[in-house]
């Protein structure tokens, strides 16, 4: 899962129309791990800095000179102008972005919370992902967790779960089941510092 959630609901509606209806909760995931990746792209605005000018406006240092011609370079201060007033409209951009996505936040958190008002078993999910507006920057939250990219993983373990038990199989994928064994083989080598404390089998074979 790439992080676009609307295109995994929207396939799974297309190719196993039953899988979310029967299993709510899995949907229910779905829609949350939108919402967080929703937030972490507006978090991820806040540190996009503008392309800087290629000068600064008094930096005399950066005028290429050869001592030896008689005439000087120096700067097009219209050009230097023009790099400050691109750099403005950059900001502004940026700044434009940010609030419009963080009101689609606001607005499909508020949908969210309505369509699932009556699941008790929501609540808990509700106050980890809502907690992290609480935050300016909700990357230095408790919750920050959630923004990383693995969050997606159980997700998507999950889903695809989920379509297997429709299809009658399996509720793991053999290459699941080989992952897991592997996981289990490499800490028991990984056991008072052996060779297997160097493998990590998710990052360096998964990725």
């Amino acid at each position: 899962m790439d992080g676009d959630i609307d295109k995994a609901i929207k396939r799974t509606h297309a190719y196993y129309p039953q899988v979310l209806q029967d299993q709510s909760h899995v949907y229910f995931r779905l829609r949350c791990q939108k919402f967080v990746e929703m937030i972490r792209q507006t978090a991820e605005l806040l540190e996009m800095p503008p392309a800087k000018p290629t000068k600064s406006l008094n930096d005399h240092s950066l005028m290429p000179m050869d001592i030896e011609q008689t005439e000087i370079e120096v700067d097009d201060p219209k050009a230097e102008v023009e790099d400050w007033d691109k750099m403005e409209m950059e900001v502004a951009d940026i700044s434009v972005k940010y609030h419009e996505l963080l009101e689609e936040t606001i607005q499909y958190g508020q949908e969210l919370k309505q369509e699932f008002q009556n699941d008790a078993s929501t609540e808990a999910a509700f106050k980890e992902i809502f907690s992290l507006f609480m935050y300016e920057d909700p990357r230095k939250s408790p919750q920050a967790h959630l923004l990383d990219r693995a969050s997606r993983v159980p997700v998507a373990e999950e889903l695809n779960s989920a379509i297997l038990v429709s299809l009658g199989k399996s509720s793991s994928a053999a290459i699941e089941l080989l992952y897991q064994q592997t996981e289990v083989l490499v800490d028991y080598l990984a056991e008072e510092g052996g060779a297997g404390a160097l493998i990590n089998v998710r990052n360096d074979f998964l990725r």
